[in-house]
């Protein structure tokens, strides 16, 4: 495959934890990330910023505001409407509490809505991710808060326009911390498959940030269409209450052509080299045939992969972070680790096919990776915030990124 880097945002502003969509209608890329003033910005507002980037990794514009505020803005996620030709963007923003917020985009990049409040209640709601039903026109929106001082995972469903078709509802509501909630859609049967990084097995006096010093789990639920709760409690990987392994930073995607979803999480379980990327499949009822299986595991750590299924290979193609040397099991806040990106082909069931990838490395830390396929250009762009030197997070997590440059590298 051809790699060429790309220069997506550089600029004194701390920028942090990008997301991009692709539009085969526009053969593009919208690439977002929140932005916060750096050491010596003339303004003192965040910003949650885009650009767009063609399907042979050029620049379409400049970079544009999407909003500009003196709160505190973080973690946009954006989500392409082939329906509409239109973008949903989501972002926090810190008011009272952090709630999410939402504008709907043309292809453009241009505002088609007022900005609308997604959630409004008073407590925070972090790692959120949405699904767009095909069938509906309708999206659900996923995320965690803290109201009862233990997060629960909550959902709520909008359609095109913003409105609101069903109010949220918690998905889960198991003992302990239920964190990071990923939904995938599966149009076959108007279905979503949720996973979720789960503390249940320390009960409920586990400090919110006591999740950052023990180990957990993964579980999720599958609902219909309509957010109806099929079945609940999935258990894809659960060990922690013999404190086996750590499996952390989950996601889903779903195999049109198998009928059949693969779920991910990072883990240290020890039948990997070090940190490695384990996998699952669930099939549309629930259930899971056989045990979870290594997606990426080679020598040093391979962690907080992205998967997106890629329809011509029948197969799956996984952006990630990497270090060549191990790291140490609660890697998320090891601040000496020395992390580049890279990616992995894998077939139709999951498995390795070839070598890693290495995509890019830098004399500071490349993380937060996500990755996006263009069938029209038959290209990937994969993005990640390359910090800034000399800065890290603090061990309260990566959510409060200190932030860096937004980069990008466009595979054909």
């Amino acid at each position: 495959m051809n790699i060429t880097s790309i220069d997506i945002a550089r600029n004194d502003m701390r920028k942090s934890l990008p997301e991009v969509a692709a539009n085969e209608a526009q053969c593009s890329f919208l690439v977002v990330w929140a932005a916060a003033p750096g050491e010596n910005s003339s303004s003192f507002d965040y910003t949650v910023s885009g650009r767009l980037i063609s399907g042979s990794g050029q620049s379409i514009g400049n970079i544009f505001d999407i909003i500009r505020t003196s709160d505190i803005l973080m973690l946009p996620r954006v989500l392409y409407n082939p329906h509409n030709n239109q973008y949903l963007v989501i972002y926090c923003r810190g008011e009272n509490y952090f709630n999410i917020r939402g504008v709907f985009l043309d292809e453009a990049g241009n505002p088609v809505s007022p900005h609308f409040a997604v959630t409004d209640v008073p407590a925070n709601q972090f790692h959120y991710t949405m699904a767009f039903n095909s069938k509906r026109n309708q999206f659900l929106i996923v995320y965690n808060d803290f109201r009862n001082d233990i997060s629960t995972v909550y959902g709520l469903i909008i359609d095109e326009r913003g409105r609101l078709v069903r109010p949220e509802f918690p998905i889960s509501n198991a003992p302990g911390h239920q964190i990071n909630p990923v939904v995938c859609y599966n149009p076959d049967n108007d279905t979503y498959l949720i996973n979720w990084e789960d503390f249940r097995a320390h009960g409920n006096g586990l400090e919110p940030l006591g999740t950052l010093e023990v180990m957990t789990d993964i579980y999720g639920a599958l609902l219909s269409g309509d957010g109806t709760v099929i079945i609940n409690d999935i258990p894809m990987c659960a060990d922690a209450a013999g404190a086996n392994a750590d499996q952390r930073f989950n996601g889903i995607v779903y195999n049109p052509r198998r009928g059949e979803f693969l779920a991910s999480w990072t883990d240290t379980s020890a039948r990997l080299h070090n940190v490695g990327i384990m996998g699952r499949i669930v099939l549309p009822d629930g259930s899971m045939p056989e045990s979870d299986f290594p997606l990426v595991d080679g020598p040093g750590a391979q962690m907080i992969g992205h998967v997106i299924y890629v329809p011509q290979k029948d197969g799956y193609f996984i952006a990630f972070e990497r270090d060549h040397n191990d790291v140490d099991k609660f890697y998320f806040k090891d601040i000496k680790a020395k992390l580049s990106i890279a990616a992995q082909w894998l077939d139709g069931n999951g498995k390795p096919i070839g070598d890693m990838l290495d995509i890019f490395s830098g004399s500071t830390n490349q993380r937060f990776v996500r990755v996006a396929y263009n069938q029209k250009s038959n290209s990937f762009l994969i993005v990640w915030q390359s910090d800034f030197p000399g800065v890290s997070d603090s061990v309260e997590g990566h959510i409060m990124s200190a932030g860096g440059d937004i980069r990008g590298a466009l595979l054909s």
